[in-house]
């Protein structure tokens, strides 16, 4: 009778997601209406979507079956932190030039102490009072985060980094803001990203000076701060209540001031795939079902030039206020279409499922069924030929282009479609002429 009803189960071909309760509502809701189930621990005997809010272990990597998605990729660290992420980019300045020019002068301390304090005594001397942002390396939302000018202001008891302040943004009302872009990593080898045509402006709540240098809501647009800002819900010249807009509504203010925002979209794009390069260097070849969502926060100067802040690893898709429901809802949707997640590998998990014999398998603990999946996972085989698989779809330049409001980045032409398909390495030829690429396409 159990078998019964087991076999019954598994024939229904149905598609399942592992998310902690603690996981993110918006995902939870899109898949299940569109008939996912969760999966249960000692009941479900597969699962196809693993989304999780932490980084995997090495094991879960080498389980993930081609029916399988894993919303992570192993060693993307020096991405998301930013001391690393700085440091890297550092680097390629190093070695491809100023193209690696749009983040501001940065130090991470405590290594890097020494030489800020010789460029902080430097240009005292000249009589110049720098005004500098330190922030915590591996905090987001805001956290620790402050502006100083005198030396003696510094004080920190974890690694940081600081930075050269933006001192001249680009103001609405006079309202600091930066533009969170959402971008999807589909594969790191070959490197394929997209990035949503939509996003957020995040406006800072309280007027634009650097004479109060403690007044956060005048100079942060995390909103995880600023929404607890006294002014938040008071209309605000042009921005209006809240602290959000639509990307589309800041294209839309840039079109009246005619000002070309498309031309400042292609150089955010350029940024956003210089800043993904030196690190699809540094991933290993893993199962074609990885892909990642990454929150790149971009802020504009006076001149329009787009500078980068900060990448986060899982941004919030909390859905807090109209602009949220409106951006990440049909964001979650569209990654779900571009990872291919189908009937096709329902069927794929209800044959696994069954085993060899045909007969339903013990239902078991996740960690009992990756250790089962472990077993049967064709290590370098399997991963050789999804590779092959990946490779020839970003070689054909066409192919899913568009999927909803995401747009594919890279390649964006037949020339980077060829060189991503090379492995790619710092001072090596196919990435120093995507470098040249992205140069003359976007920038």
């Amino acid at each position: 009778m159990a078998a019964a009803a087991c076999r019954e189960d598994v024939q229904e071909r149905r598609l399942y997601y592992v998310m902690a309760e603690t996981g993110p509502q918006v995902v939870k809701d899109v898949l299940e209406s569109k008939g996912w189930l969760p999966y249960v621990e000692g009941k479900s005997l597969y699962w196809n979507l693993w989304w999780k809010g932490s980084r995997y272990r090495k094991s879960d990597y080498e389980a993930c079956q081609p029916w399988q998605r894993l919303n992570h990729f192993p060693k993307t660290l020096n991405l998301t932190r930013k001391d690393t992420l700085y440091r890297l980019l550092k680097t390629m300045r190093g070695i491809y030039g100023p193209i690696y020019d749009f983040v501001p002068l940065t130090f991470s301390l405590p290594n890097d102490y020494v030489r800020f304090v010789r460029v902080y005594a430097e240009e005292d001397e000249q009589g110049v009072k720098g005004l500098w942002i330190c922030k915590p390396a591996d905090l987001s939302r805001g956290r620790g985060i402050f502006l100083f000018r005198d030396l003696h202001e510094l004080t920190y008891d974890c690694n940081v980094i600081v930075q050269r302040y933006i001192s001249n943004p680009m103001l609405i009302s006079g309202y600091k803001f930066d533009i969170r872009c959402y971008v999807v990593v589909r594969s790191y080898n070959p490197l394929v990203v997209y990035l949503n045509q939509e996003g957020i402006a995040r406006f800072a709540t309280s007027v634009y000076t650097t004479t109060e240098l403690s007044n956060v809501y005048a100079h942060l647009t995390n909103t995880s701060i600023n929404k607890f800002s006294p002014s938040l819900s008071h209309e605000k010249d042009e921005v209006g209540s809240g602290c959000r807009w639509t990307l589309g509504k800041l294209r839309t203010w840039f079109e009246g001031m005619g000002v070309d925002f498309e031309k400042i979209w292609r150089k955010i794009q350029g940024i956003i795939l210089l800043t993904l390069l030196p690190v699809a260097v540094e991933v290993p070849l893993v199962p074609a079902g990885c892909f990642e969502l990454y929150g790149f926060d971009i802020m504009l100067d006076e001149n329009l030039r787009p500078h980068l802040l900060e990448v986060n690893f899982g941004p919030a898709l909390s859905l807090d206020t109209d602009v949220d429901v409106e951006i990440k809802k049909p964001l979650i949707e569209d990654i779900i279409n571009l990872v291919e997640i189908s009937d096709e590998q329902a069927r794929m998990a209800v044959n696994h499922a069954l085993g060899i014999s045909g007969r339903p398998a013990t239902r078991g603990s996740r960690s009992q069924l990756v250790a089962l999946d472990k077993k049967r996972f064709t290590s370098l085989p399997e991963l050789t030929r999804t590779n092959s698989l990946m490779k020839q779809k970003a070689r054909s330049n066409r192919a899913q282009r568009n999927v909803g409001r995401l747009r594919r980045i890279m390649p964006f032409n037949d020339t980077t479609a060829e060189l991503v398909c090379h492995p790619l390495a710092v001072g090596k030829p196919a990435l120093k002429q995507i470098i040249q690429e992205i140069r003359r396409t976007l920038l």
